[in-house]
């Protein structure tokens, strides 16, 4: 009986310590479909045009201060450019206003390269594909719902 109790601790010390690793992150990406899973944003890229770097995908909240505003995304991944529509999916920890935007880094430096007046380099892309002329997009333009049934969006890229 003396043995049992230690052995006893032991295991429920070991289930303790192992529920971090099993914990799963608030945001995570999956470079197929969603399957309809709960807070899923099942995302399509269109127009990618070169398997050169990399379609960086970027999540913003409901902040309309925080949309396009560098270090304000609240998750951003990298996925391997593939010519054409690219598909993934983004479960995010729960429903709520969401806005996204994408862009092919083609030359693979991680950054959205600008040009001498501020404007993307590279093809660049927001949720909603408002129409885009000298001004980014405001948050109201490009938000989407999240809910229990998840949410599809749609990105053109412009080069």
């Amino acid at each position: 009986m003396s043995r049992l109790v230690p052995n006893a601790t032991f295991l429920i010390l070991a289930c303790l310590f192992a529920l971090p690793v099993f914990a799963e992150a608030p945001f995570r990406a999956i470079e197929a479909g969603c399957d309809h899973a709960a807070h899923a944003i099942d995302v399509r890229v269109h127009g990618v045009r070169s398997d050169h770097g990399y379609v960086t995908f970027a999540l913003y909240g409901d902040n309309p201060n925080d949309f396009l505003v560098k270090g304000k995304k609240i998750f951003q991944h990298r996925f391997s450019a593939k010519p054409g529509t690219m598909a993934f999916c983004i479960l995010v920890p729960q429903s709520g206003t969401y806005a996204a935007a994408a862009y092919h880094d083609e030359n693979g430096n991680t950054k959205l390269d600008k040009n001498w007046i501020g404007y993307p380099a590279e093809a660049f892309g927001v949720s909603n594909n408002p129409k885009m002329f000298l001004l980014p997009p405001s948050l109201d333009e490009a938000a989407f719902r999240v809910d229990d049934q998840g949410a599809t969006v749609e990105i053109t890229l412009q080069y």
